[in-house]
């Protein structure tokens, strides 16, 4: 199975933190660092020219306007790069529909040699008319774009005569009884693989523009529990390859560990388990009255109580 992953976000010319941010979005994507190709069509791919176009579509847009989509995908590592340029362009244009500006730079280089991934620009209006083309702004479009992506991907992987294939369900709609892995990210590999701690702490986030508090307080802590990213999804990995035995051997073990707690809260109590535990004694005490007491009969139960 092919990773599937699609991230689609709008920019609003009222909903911006600020003003240009789309032809800002185009420097960040296109950063010499991290870029391997540009492609686009009806729209200028240098990087100053396309930053420049949308900087003049956003003065003529209205006020509420969307400017730009940005729909980040991930590439099939089992297609070459020339076939991941021709898989993007096909499902740009399907997109457009042929009439719509799109640019897309390609990271695959460096760091991203093993998560080949594609930023996807889309400016849904018809570059002549001016009108909505794929419709971004409707109810279920990033629904759309993700069936759309999963059939042109799978065609382009049919076509390079590959096995793997991409689906765009959820897990549990596919049947898989398993939890999602999480995106762990360059840094985060190489940290796990150099066996560095990882430490988290509570952050405080802006929120969107729309929001109405301006930012969140995220407690980082008791989210990722002391666990890096990398160590999450190789707990899910386990799980989803354990056998039956590995299933009963892991539930013995639990018992195992539950019942030497149990016996070390009896021999080595905590002092809330040590008061505990006389405040049992000494109910029993009380209801276990002797049948027959004599003056020399301890009355006093504290001097039995255990230690």
């Amino acid at each position: 199975m092919a990773i599937y992953s699609l991230h689609h976000s709008p920019v609003g010319k009222s909903t911006q933190a600020q003003a240009y941010t789309a032809a800002a979005h185009i420097k960040y994507i296109t950063r010499a660092r991290a870029l391997s190709r540009v492609a686009g069509a009806r729209m200028p791919t240098a990087p100053e020219d396309a930053m420049r176009f949308l900087r003049g579509a956003e003065d003529t847009d209205r006020k509420n306007a969307r400017v730009i989509d940005k729909v980040m995908l991930a590439l099939p590592r089992e297609l070459n790069a020339r076939q991941r340029v021709e898989l993007v362009r096909a499902y740009a244009e399907a997109i457009t529909q042929g009439r719509a500006s799109w640019l897309a730079a390609f990271h695959e280089k460096g760091k991203d040699a093993q998560n080949p991934h594609c930023h996807l620009v889309i400016r849904d209006r018809d570059f002549e008319s001016g009108k909505r083309v794929f419709g971004m702004s409707e109810n279920g479009s990033t629904e759309k774009l993700r069936v759309l992506w999963q059939e042109c991907a799978n065609a382009a992987l049919v076509q390079a005569d590959k096995e793997a294939r991409i689906d765009h369900r959820t897990l549990e709609a596919q049947g898989i009884a398993r939890a999602p892995t999480i995106h762990e990210g360059v840094r985060g590999r190489r940290m796990h693989r150099e066996r560095r701690k990882v430490s988290s702490r509570k952050r405080t986030r802006r929120n969107a523009v729309s929001a109405r508090s301006r930012s969140r307080a995220v407690d980082y802590p008791a989210i990722d529990k002391g666990r890096s990213r990398c160590a999450y999804n190789e707990v899910l990995r386990a799980r989803a390859n354990e056998t039956a035995s590995d299933y009963w051997q892991a539930l013995d073990a639990d018992a195992q560990h539950r019942e030497i707690e149990q016996l070390r809260a009896i021999h080595k109590p905590s002092p809330t388990t040590a008061e505990g535990q006389r405040a049992v004694f000494r109910t029993y005490m009380r209801k276990a009255k002797p049948a027959t007491a004599t003056k020399h009969t301890r009355s006093r139960d504290d001097e039995h109580e255990p230690e």
